[in-house]
C-alpha cells in the first residue's frame, strides 16, 4: 500500500513537471495517449476493406480476405504487410519527428496502436526482426528507428527481437527522392543475411517506419524466404 502510493505521487510529480503533450502539434493534453483530439481527427487511418497481401487500401471488397490486382498479378515474397496511417501531411510529421528529431519516445505509442490494430494477426510472430540500418547511417542519427519502435513490440507481443540477422553491408543513397525503378535497384544487393543464424520454420514479423513502393520489405522478404523462414509479415507506421 505504501509503495503504491509512493508510485501515485511519483507519477503525479512527472507530470506536472513534464505534462503529457500531444505526438503531432506538442499541445497539451489530459493523458499520455498520445494525441490531442484536433491530430487524432486529422489522421487518415488505413482501414477495411484493404489488400490482405499489401495492405493498400481497396474501394471496395466482394469478400474477406481479397488481394488487389497487382498482389493477384505478381506475387509477393511476403506473406502481407499492415500500416497504422496513410502518409500525407499529417502523418508525416510524426514520422519525421520519430526519425529524425530523437523523438524516440513515440516508439511506445506507436507499437501500442500497431498492436491493437492489428492484433488479431500477430498471434502467430516467432521473431521480430527490424530493417537493418547500413553501421555509418546509424552512426550519423544515432539511433535506427526501426529497432526501437521492435523493442517496444518484443514488450508487448513478447516475442524476441534480433536486429543482426539481417545487415546492411552496402551504403545506399536515401530512398526519399527515387523512382520506383531506382528504388529497386538501390536496395538490391545491399542487405545480407546473417548465415550464423536459423530461420528455418519460423514466422518473421519485419517492423519498418514507412511503406513506399515496399522494395525493401521485398528485399528482406525474399531473404529471409530464401533462407528457410515460413512466413515473413511486415508492419509499418505509414505507407504512401
Amino acid at each position: 500500500m505504501i509503495l503504491k502510493s509512493i508510485w501515485f505521487c511519483c507519477c503525479f510529480i512527472i507530470d506536472y513537471i513534464l505534462p503529457p503533450r500531444c505526438l503531432s502539434c506538442a499541445e497539451l493534453t489530459i493523458t499520455a495517449q498520445g494525441f490531442c483530439p484536433d491530430c487524432w481527427k486529422k489522421l487518415n487511418f488505413i482501414a477495411k476493406p484493404y489488400c490482405y497481401i499489401c495492405g493498400c487500401q481497396l474501394n471496395v471488397s466482394i469478400f474477406d480476405n481479397m488481394s488487389c490486382g497487382r498482389c493477384i498479378n505478381t506475387k509477393s515474397p511476403y506473406d502481407w504487410v499492415r500500416s497504422l496511417f496513410i502518409f500525407d501531411e499529417h502523418s508525416s510529421k510524426i514520422i519525421h519527428a520519430f526519425k529524425y528529431y530523437d523523438k524516440t519516445g513515440m516508439a511506445k505509442v506507436l507499437a501500442k496502436m500497431l498492436y491493437y490494430r492489428y492484433k488479431s494477426e500477430l498471434v502467430n510472430i516467432d521473431l521480430i526482426v527490424p530493417v537493418p540500418m547500413h553501421k555509418f547511417k546509424r552512426l550519423f542519427r544515432m539511433y535506427n528507428q526501426s529497432y526501437i519502435l521492435a523493442q517496444e513490440l518484443k514488450i508487448i507481443i513478447n516475442k524476441p527481437v534480433d536486429y543482426r540477422l539481417l545487415i546492411k553491408d552496402k551504403w545506399t543513397k536515401s530512398q526519399t527522392a527515387l523512382s520506383k525503378k531506382a528504388r529497386i535497384q538501390n536496395i538490391h544487393g545491399s542487405i545480407k543475411f546473417n548465415q550464423k543464424h536459423c530461420i528455418k520454420g519460423k514466422n518473421i514479423l519485419l517492423v519498418d517506419d514507412v511503406l513506399t513502393t515496399g522494395s525493401t520489405i521485398k528485399e528482406c522478404s525474399r531473404l529471409l524466404k530464401s533462407n528457410g523462414a515460413q512466413c515473413v509479415y511486415a508492419i509499418t507506421i505509414a505507407r504512401t
